[in-house]
């Protein structure tokens, strides 16, 4: 599973908020909401965040496992 909480600590590192990121970055709101609820996002999504924000990919997504302790 993909996480996006690497991009939400950035942003709190850089001290940008949401309301930031809709009027001063042009991000539509539809696409914050999808943002905070860890939806699916295309890599050209992605390339377009990093470019913004100058930073890299790891900066944005990080992949926590989808399995069970147990199983592995």
């Amino acid at each position: 599973m993909m996480k996006l909480s690497p991009f939400w600590d950035m942003l709190a590192r850089r001290g940008i908020s949401t309301y930031d990121l809709e009027y001063k970055y042009d991000i539509n709101p539809a696409e914050i909401s999808r943002l905070k609820n860890d939806h699916n996002f295309t890599l050209s999504t992605i390339d377009r965040y990093c470019e913004l924000f100058h930073c890299g990919i790891e900066d944005i997504v990080m992949h926590v496992s989808s399995r069970h302790d147990s199983e592995q």
